[in-house]
């Protein structure tokens, strides 16, 4: 169906001559709306996502232009047939060797593929209709439907994991991650391929899903972290995992193994156990050197937890266990299913008692006389964490516009999942300003906070509370949005860092970000640094950061 909504099509018309250099270089063969808009759930806050298709003999940037047009922020992006046909034929190509190598496309690229799928047509239908035959919309339901049930399987078994090494909260943190990309999987085989995940809520109506399985997974993903046993959680969790139709996992903590780290040496100097990841250094005490010792890879962490004999109490180990997997100097794996593969990485702790970086750089000690200050991090780890925490204040932004739209629109799921998102990326702030990288997940996020910074008893009570908060109303909804407002900047106070450009709410504002992570993104280019992870497990490239710098001056 041809766009004809006409406040749509004016702002096309706009964002046309406001490009009208770009665009005039390369003339575009085909224009097409996508996004939230497009799929018909966006709100009067949402982008209006626009994508010309350009064949000039050069691939273009995929970062887009930004625009701000009557009151609206308006991206413009540019595509080449060549990229379309090479991507929607990765996506082919990956349900042909099945469900792992569909797992293994990255969330960027299928979500490219799922947005120009559920393209709405603006210029030249007809080309756009050719293109999308290339994959179908049979055969991208098949491919999202099998993402989502991978990671919510193996999100799942991560879950069981966490429950083995005694970390409660962490595992009701990820069995509500699975149960939630169990649904997305779920409605994708209903028709609802609309990946970003703060829609969920609609897709479950739309696609009619009984209301007492999505009575169940509220119920989950509201759940405090102090309601009842840890395992009933996650044995409700994986109840509702399998009624979603994610098999694959159970509460079965013996089949939880320890296996190798990646680019993981250890070494003894005298009495002192090292462990080198890469070019990381960690020294161990005599606990977690005794532990480590102990660790006989392949075998489950609940044998080497409750093994006899040894001065370290078997919940001293299990907790040193999952220490060892956080900082990525083991890998946890489910019997019979290889590596778990979870959004999990290698986090780190605080570098500094103190905030040590700024969006303007590092931070001079107040405790050190010198004029000349080394910090206490390699230039890679100092570059990351300026980037991470720069990304997460512009996430945190996006949360917070985000949350705004749902409000006026009076989408009560969409704005718990804003508010959860705001609180989470302040606390990524927060963590990045102490020289935290990598960061931690999403799903960690707060409870890193909580377990890494010098947070108060008020401030961590009030993220309990607003993380897995339940909306009904408008003045609960008010009420709600004022603590993340209140959460969010003394998180960002803590980071040392309490303002930054409203990114998502004016071209000055959205200008001011670009000028606070121009040199951060320079810099990282220059040390070939790896950049931000996405909330889903993307990762951006120098390439695409310098795209997003030129695209300011439009």
């Amino acid at each position: 169906m041809l766009m004809t909504n006409p406040i749509l099509s004016d702002l096309w018309e706009k964002s046309r001559i406001a490009l009208k250099a770009q665009l005039e270089q390369r003339p575009a063969d085909a224009v097409f709306l996508e996004g939230s808009i497009a799929e018909g759930f966006g709100n009067e806050r949402s982008d209006v996502d626009f994508v010309a298709i350009v064949d000039s003999g050069l691939e273009p940037a995929t970062m887009p232009y930004i625009l701000f047009i009557d009151g609206r922020r308006v991206e413009v992006r540019l595509l080449s047939t060549h990229r379309l046909r090479r991507e929607l034929g990765q996506v082919r190509a990956a349900l042909g060797k099945g469900r792992r190598a569909v797992a293994r496309l990255s969330w960027n690229l299928l979500e490219r593929c799922q947005r120009f799928m559920g393209a709405l047509p603006i210029h030249n239908p007809a080309l756009i209709r050719t293109l999308q035959a290339e994959l179908g919309h049979e055969a991208l339901g098949e491919a999202v439907g099998l993402w989502f049930d991978d990671f919510a399987r193996q999100t799942g078994r991560y879950a069981v994991a966490m429950l083995a090494l005694g970390e409660s909260d962490y595992a009701r943190a990820w069995i509500k991650t699975a149960v939630f990309h169990a649904a997305k999987s779920h409605v994708a085989r209903l028709g609802e391929h609309y990946m970003s995940p703060k829609w969920l809520s609609l897709q479950l109506e739309r696609a009619a899903v009984d209301p007492a399985r999505a009575g169940r997974l509220w119920t989950l993903l509201h759940a405090p972290h102090d309601d009842g046993e840890a395992s009933d959680a996650v044995a409700a969790g994986i109840a509702l995992l399998r009624d979603f139709g994610v098999k694959g996992v159970s509460l079965a903590p013996e089949k939880i193994l320890v296996g190798r780290g990646k680019g993981v040496t250890s070494w003894q100097i005298g009495e002192r156990v090292h462990i080198l990841r890469d070019r990381d250094v960690f020294a161990l005490d005599s606990e977690a050197g005794r532990t480590w010792r102990a660790i006989t890879f392949g075998t489950p962490c609940t044998t080497i937890a409750g093994s006899n004999g040894g001065v370290v109490a078997a919940d001293r180990r299990r907790a040193l266990i999952a220490e060892f997997s956080r900082a990525g100097l083991v890998s946890l794996h489910w019997k019979g299913g290889g590596e778990i593969r979870a959004r999990q990485r290698a986090t780190s702790a605080p570098v500094a008692r103190s905030p040590l970086i700024s969006i303007d750089g590092a931070r001079l000690s107040a405790d050190l006389a010198t004029s000349v200050q080394l910090l206490p991090m390699p230039a890679e780890r100092f570059v990351e964490a300026g980037l991470e925490m720069t990304w997460a204040n512009i996430g945190l932004e996006n949360a917070r516009e985000d949350a705004l739209g749902a409000l006026k629109r009076g989408q009560w799921r969409v704005l718990e999942y804003a508010l959860q998102r705001m609180l989470q990326t302040a606390c990524m702030v927060a963590l990045g300003a102490h020289g935290v990288t990598p960061q931690p997940t999403l799903e960690e996020a707060t409870l890193d906070a909580i377990r890494l910074l010098p947070l108060d008893d008020a401030l961590i009570d009030g993220m309990r509370e607003l993380e897995r908060c339940s909306i009904g109303s408008e003045e609960n909804a008010r009420n709600r949005l004022a603590l993340a407002d209140a959460l969010r900047q003394r998180l960002r106070n803590l980071g040392g860092e309490p303002q930054f450009p409203a990114s998502f709410d004016t071209a000055s504002g959205w200008r001011g970000t670009i000028h606070a992570a121009y040199d951060w993104i320079n810099l990282g280019a220059h040390l070939d640094a790896r950049f931000p992870q996405t909330a889903h497990g993307g990762h951006g490239t120098a390439e695409e950061a310098r795209d997003l710098l030129a695209s300011s001056g439009a």
